[in-house]
């Protein structure tokens, strides 16, 4: 399951204008393997209403499974977990980096920056799910928006010290991830209890 999300899946023929109201498929490659994908439209209608509908569509797809029913909330769900999961794996890489940077004092403090900013994006997790439990739109609104920041606050470390960012391309993922998860919740979800 680690490593569910990592798996790369580049969308060959995608536009927005393809997204139709019919179900859709298309070419992905999974690996070495492609493979057809076929977008239940009410997903394709909610990724679209979304900042990042690529981004969307392949970080939700892998946690879909038959009779899944598919609304904003439940897709909220999916997109806080595999926040979590991807998170884990930036965690893992930044500290893998950490250990063979060889002391560097500038990229050392970068990969410290953001070390501290994924665990506290780990440790917000209980919270989000809490918010969404109670329908506090808020509280929710304000852990996404704080995540968003600290990807990147993560970037900005490196690009104040001159580094190239070893880390951009995880970091822009989850980022849009997050940024999708703010647009579902603002966008989409309506809370029966606004707090």
């Amino acid at each position: 399951m680690k490593h569910l999300i990592s798996i790369l899946v580049f969308f060959l023929f995608f536009t927005t204008s393809s997204i139709a109201s019919a179900s859709s498929s298309y070419n992905v490659r999974q690996g070495n393997q492609k493979l057809l994908v076929a977008i239940d439209p009410k997903l394709q209608r909610i990724c679209d209403k979304t900042d990042n509908p690529v981004e969307c569509l392949i970080t939700t797809i892998p946690f879909l499974r038959k009779k899944f029913v598919i609304n904003p909330m439940s897709i909220l769900d999916i997109e806080v977990e595999a926040i979590d999961i991807k998170t884990k794996e930036a965690l893992d890489k930044a500290s893998k980096l950490l250990l063979s940077s060889s002391n560097l004092k500038p990229i050392t403090n970068c990969f410290n920056i953001c070390i501290n900013n994924y665990k506290s994006i780990l440790e917000s997790k209980h919270r989000i799910l809490d918010a969404i439990s109670v329908g506090n739109d808020k509280q929710l609104k304000v852990e996404l928006s704080s995540n968003v920041d600290k990807i990147y606050h993560c970037e900005d470390a490196f690009e104040e010290a001159n580094v190239k960012s070893p880390i951009t391309e995880v970091n822009s993922l989850l980022g849009k991830m997050i940024t999708n998860s703010l647009t579902i919740t603002i966008d989409m979800v309506h809370f029966h209890n606004k707090n």
